[in-house]
C-alpha cells in the first residue's frame, strides 16, 4: 500500500481498496505524488463538441 519509493499511500487500483485504514493512512502519511506509472491506464476525459476552449 506504500510507495517504496516516497513513503507514502499509493493511488489505490480498484474501488475496493478504498478502506477507512487507507483513509487514515492518507492523513497521517500523504498521498504518493511520484511519476511512476500507475497500474493502470487512465483514462482523459472525452471531448464534448460545442464546448469552450480554454485560453
Amino acid at each position: 500500500m506504500l510507495c517504496l519509493t516516497c513513503h507514502r499511500v499509493r493511488p489505490a487500483a480498484s474501488r475496493a481498496d478504498y478502506t477507512a485504514e487507507r483513509a487514515s493512512l492518507i492523513v497521517r502519511q500523504g498521498l504518493c505524488v511520484c511519476s511512476a506509472p500507475s497500474t493502470r491506464p487512465r483514462r482523459q476525459a472525452p471531448v464534448r463538441k460545442g464546448a469552450p476552449t480554454p485560453k
